[in-house]
């Protein structure tokens, strides 16, 4: 592997690398941490500065240390009390890598969503979405189901943040997301592409399996899904085309929010098929 091993868990690259787990940090420069095998293979052709092994790590994942090492990543071999360190979870699985931040301008995520000729555009948007356990999942939804971004308003939990990175399994990396962003820019970034804004209420005025529904999935379509504890922002209420219900036969009242949203994203992809 090169250089000595890292042994202590109070030096200076231990430090850094555990700053990153702040927000502020992060953002001033302009990293994140991804941790394990599965997040650290999708990070890939994203681009690893640093990656950190324990010695049975690099042998139990031989192609996947070589494959960052050979793309320039800094390949550092390190105890297992210094990934402990480094690790936001109780448990390190002994990989630990360092990548620059994913998101990207508003205008750039439009491009590709209206330029995408295979199909009109298929948006997410998280109004005000702090869980990170929540928007991980439907960051994961809208790749799975192939949507053409997730737009992520002010308010919203930062998308590198650790919990909401494992949340995402991989997908933080598949799909173009854009944080921080207004209503008022998200709005109007919608409406200048001709994207129908469409929310979920269980007092919608469409049928998620009704015959309306058809048009307006196979359509352009943003939906927006609100925080759990405060909904969605009273300019997308009023900037909505359509408001639709997911039909619930049995007892309980609601959904929780990312239940909600992959039921309505996967009726949009089953639409387009």
């Amino acid at each position: 592997m090169g250089a000595d091993p890292l042994t202590s868990p109070r030096s200076a690259r231990v430090t850094e690398v555990r700053h990153l787990h702040d927000r502020r940090h992060r953002a001033a420069r302009g990293a994140f941490v991804v941790e394990g095998p599965q997040a650290v293979a999708a990070a890939g052709d994203h681009g690893i500065s640093d990656l950190f092994v324990t010695e049975r790590a690099a042998e139990r994942y031989p192609d996947l240390v070589a494959g960052q090492r050979a793309r320039g990543a800094r390949v550092t071999v390190a105890s297992d009390e210094v990934l402990e360190a480094m690790s936001e979870t109780r448990q390190s699985q002994g990989i630990i890598a360092v990548c620059p931040l994913v998101t990207t301008p508003l205008d750039t995520l439009m491009m590709g969503a209206v330029g995408d000729s295979a199909a009109p555009p298929f948006l997410v948007v998280l109004d005000r979405v702090n869980n990170p356990g929540n928007a991980g999942t439907v960051i994961r939804s809208a790749d799975a189901l192939g949507a053409n971004g997730v737009i992520m308003t002010e308010g919203s939990v930062d998308p590198h943040n650790g919990k909401c990175v494992r949340s995402t399994a991989g997908s933080l990396f598949h799909v173009a997301i854009s944080d921080g962003v207004t209503a008022t820019d998200a709005i109007a970034a919608c409406r200048s592409a001709g994207v129908v804004i469409v929310t979920a209420h269980a007092a919608g005025d469409v049928d998620l399996d009704g015959p309306a529904a058809i048009p307006l999935l196979r359509g352009p379509v943003a939906w927006v899904f609100g925080s759990e504890a405060h909904g969605i922002d009273a300019q997308w209420r009023d900037a909505a085309g359509v408001s639709v219900r997911i039909p619930m036969t049995g007892a309980a009242e609601s959904l929780n929010m990312a239940a909600a949203a992959a039921i309505c994203l996967y009726a949009t992809a089953r639409m387009r098929r």
